[in-house]
């Protein structure tokens, strides 16, 4: 391992954020919805890399405005969609926001670590990232009840698949 572990804790609290309230903002945006704004990504990842040590990227002008007509895009689509969808709450329009400044700060920081560190490899990354973050997920599934749920399931599907083999 090249990298201190503190890194590896801020990708994976990053990371876990970032899937979370992405799924989390399906119970309140349609999914056309959401896949606008996620397509919006290049944004929030254009601001973020001008603010990450190791990265401050300066880009044109011409590239902030073509990604802000995006973003007035994104919001004229909105617009319009909560007042047709039966599916569209602030809530998820949050929720999905927030997502999308995670995503831009977690591959901002991963190309930050690249760049700094060259003898960082994807499998350190991923395994480090993987092996920091499972005990984050523990405790909120403990108390939805969804590592049971999840542990079931799993059980469930393989005693079928025992019968059917």
């Amino acid at each position: 391992m090249v990298n201190p572990w503190k890194m590896y804790v801020k990708l994976s609290a990053v990371l876990m954020g970032s899937h979370g309230l992405t799924k989390g903002s399906l119970a309140y945006l349609n999914y056309p919805a959401q896949l606008m704004f996620k397509s919006t990504k290049v944004l929030p990842v254009m601001i973020m890399g001008a603010f990450i040590p190791g990265l401050r990227r300066i880009y044109p002008p011409r590239e902030y405005f073509s990604a802000v007509l995006l973003v007035v895009g994104l919001i004229l689509f909105t617009l319009a969609d909560a007042n047709t969808s039966p599916n569209f709450s602030i809530i998820g329009v949050v929720m999905v926001s927030g997502a999308l400044i995670m995503d831009s700060f977690l591959g901002n920081l991963q190309e930050a670590i690249f760049t700094i560190n060259r003898d960082t490899t994807q499998i350190e990354m991923l395994f480090c990232s993987t092996v920091v973050g499972t005990p984050f997920l523990i405790p909120p599934m403990l108390l939805t009840g969804e590592l049971f749920r999840a542990w079931n399931s799993c059980y469930e599907y393989g005693s079928k698949r025992v019968q059917v083999d």
